[in-house]
């Protein structure tokens, strides 16, 4: 939000520097983003929290100020000699969306140039000048913080409804764009048509132009979780959503109203004709919160005395009753967000300064524990990364469109998401990854190696789930396949013992496998297969494992460790012609059924039609001696003669 300095000064004598003052307020909570020179006028520009409507005005901004400079101020409330009560009926459909309402009629209006001080004081906060009308709506919102709305009094047919929206229902705003409402939209509407987007925005169809002559002026309390509902349907972000979302107060209210009223009598020529409340005023009753000194001093780590305590709620206009070591503390009506004890405790700190309260660590006894699989998600994050695996954070939001294009139907779909991209919590890693991969390959990134360890969210049997799983990727050709099954049986190795491979179908991949231990399922590893591929626009093969972390925590067996054997190592190659339909599972076990292997691997691959080709290299290493070659030449040659045997395999 923005204000100018020359409109503070209307309300309250200012006599120190801008820069001092960006500095106080900042101190106080209103944190002053910036600060420049517009006019001969200094603009200031503030972040307001969510819970201080009171600051979205002039005169909240000013009472501000006057309570950090301790300076009184002088504030002129607005008073009119009401007229007779209109004859058009104003409708409430529900009163929790619209609890207060009010229309007054000026008649005979003239629309032309606003006077000076309005022009500039918009000019440097809104930056948007209109006309007479408009403007003076939009200047009296900024000194009240309650916005107004102006329709062209003659193009209202009929009674006034506030409504909701039908669905798919039109509306073209002043902004001359069309908008396709939903039942989420609050709406302002004749017997005719939507006259306004309720709390956001009025309509093309009675907006102020040079030819109007009487003026409808609205004043209203909206629902602040309707507003910010009905804003986000149809993608709106005004002035006046932004304060309705935050509440108004109805005394500001009234007096935004009254003002506009009179200014439109005085600078638009024309007549206060009637007016109409519905249903009757709120009532707002003062708060009594009753504190006490010394639980105040505990609570900041302070030793401020009482009357320092009671000055400085005073300067926020605060009314006070002692009773011993207690006050009754009764904040004014305008100061919608002082509920408890704590609030209080915050404004004295506030205006007694954070930079006067001591710093200190403050005693405690706790003894946090350490979540236990803490330990373990880094364990395996850092043998993924010690074998050449990158990490990857996604988001856990992601477009259910997308989950059902890998037709998935188990996921959690959001109540009230921000957009239609992020409307659905992520069954799995595996989206998430897909595009992590796309947008690495069109900026030509080549020899991809992913993971990602986080919590995955999905319903079974009418409950909710959340548990962390663990996804690995690789991309190109069928060697990089072999090097993430064997990145897998890395981890495996470590954590759990006599697990085991099974061929299976799976949705979304070719040749899968799914991973076990006796009966307990791990995970699975596979090629994502060409329909996905094509629907994400990928043009290169993708290899995914994915693995389910609690399982592998309660499979976790302790390891023993022995040391290195000190005799040297010694490696033969095997070349072999496998068909397809041999499972490379078979070769493996023959392989390590012989004594003295320590580690297979595969060094080269070569794929044909019918057939592939790989050169197997296997180690032989004794813990008691150095192996002779007789020996391991025996060995390797009762595997080369096990593996002739088998159907479907050619030794080289």
């Amino acid at each position: 939000m923005r204000f100018n300095l020359n409109f503070i000064k209307e309300f309250i004598e200012i006599d120190i520097e801008p820069t001092k003052l960006k500095d106080s307020l900042t101190m106080a909570g209103m944190e002053v983003e910036h600060i420049e020179k517009v006019e001969g006028d200094w603009v200031f520009e503030v972040e307001i929290t969510s819970n201080r409507y009171d600051w979205l005005s002039m005169v909240g901004i000013a009472r501000e100020i006057s309570a950090i400079l301790n300076k009184k101020m002088n504030i002129k409330y607005p008073k009119i000699k009401e007229k007779q009560v209109l004859e058009r009926k104003i409708i409430i459909e529900n009163q929790n969306d619209c609890p207060f309402y009010v229309g007054r009629v000026i008649k005979n209006i003239k629309v032309k140039d606003s006077p000076e001080y309005i022009y500039k004081n918009l000019k440097c906060t809104l930056n948007s000048i209109n006309n007479n009308v408009v403007d003076i709506t939009n200047y009296c919102m900024l000194k009240w913080g309650n916005p107004l709305h102006a329709f062209d009094e003659d193009k209202i047919e009929g009674n006034i409804y506030i409504r909701r929206a039908k669905n798919n229902e039109k509306f073209i705003g002043i902004d001359g764009k069309e908008y396709t409402l939903k039942e989420e939209n609050l709406v302002i509407s004749d017997d005719k048509k939507i006259i306004a987007l309720a709390g956001i925005m009025g309509a093309k169809n009675t907006e102020i132009t040079k030819d109007t002559k009487n003026v409808f002026l609205e004043a209203a309390i909206f629902s602040p979780i309707t507003i910010r509902r009905s804003k986000r349907v149809v993608g709106i972000d005004t002035e006046s959503s932004y304060r309705f979302e935050r509440k108004v107060f109805y005394k500001n209210l009234e007096f935004a109203s009254i003002e506009a009223t009179s200014l439109l009598e005085k600078f638009a020529d024309g007549f206060y004709y009637g007016y109409k409340e519905v249903p009757k005023k709120p009532i707002i009753k003062e708060k009594k919160i009753i504190i006490s000194i010394s639980s105040l001093n505990n609570y900041l780590g302070t030793n401020i005395k009482r009357k320092n305590i009671v000055g400085i709620l005073k300067r926020l206009d605060f009314k006070i009753k002692t009773k011993k070591d207690k006050l009754i503390v009764s904040p004014p009506l305008y100061r919608l967000d002082i509920d408890r004890e704590v609030d209080i405790y915050e404004e004295v700190a506030r205006l007694y300064g954070y930079n006067n309260i001591e710093t200190r660590i403050p005693p405690t006894s706790v003894n946090p524990e350490i979540r236990s699989n803490y330990d373990f998600k880094n364990e395996i994050k850092n043998l993924l990364v010690n074998l050449g695996f990158n990490e990857i954070i996604s988001y856990s939001i992601v477009a259910q469109k997308e989950l059902e294009r890998l037709k998935y139907n188990n996921f959690i779909k959001l109540v009230n998401p921000l957009r239609e991209e992020e409307n659905a919590l992520r069954v799995d890693l595996i989206l998430s990854m897909i595009k992590t991969i796309r947008y690495n390959l069109n900026r030509k990134r080549e020899n991809l190696k992913f993971f990602e360890l986080a919590n995955v969210y999905f319903k079974e049997n009418n409950k909710i789930y959340e548990k962390p799983m663990l996804c690995i990727s690789v991309i190109g050709e069928l060697e990089n396949f072999f090097y993430l099954k064997g990145s897998i049986e890395e981890i495996l190795k470590l954590l759990v013992d006599n697990f085991y491979f099974k061929e299976d179908r799976l949705n979304n991949f070719d040749n899968a496998l799914k991973i076990f231990k006796e009966n307990t399922y791990i995970g699975f590893l596979g090629k994502l297969n060409k329909i996905v591929l094509e629907d994400f626009d990928i043009k290169t093969n993708i290899f995914f494992a994915n693995l389910d972390i609690e399982v592998l925590e309660n499979l976790k067996s302790h390891k023993f460790y022995k040391p290195f054997s000190i005799y040297q190592s010694i490696w033969h190659d095997i070349s072999l012609t496998i068909s397809k339909n041999v499972k490379f599972k078979e070769i493996e076990n023959i392989i390590k059924s012989k004594p003295y292997i320590t580690d297979i691997k595969i060094i080269n691959i070569y794929k044909t039609k019918d057939t592939e080709v790989f050169t197997i290299r296997i180690f032989y290493q004794s813990d008691q001696r150095t192996l002779t070659s007789q020996e391991i030449n025996t060995i390797h040659n009762s595997i080369r003669e096990e593996l002739a045997k088998l159907n479907g395999v050619i030794i080289k």
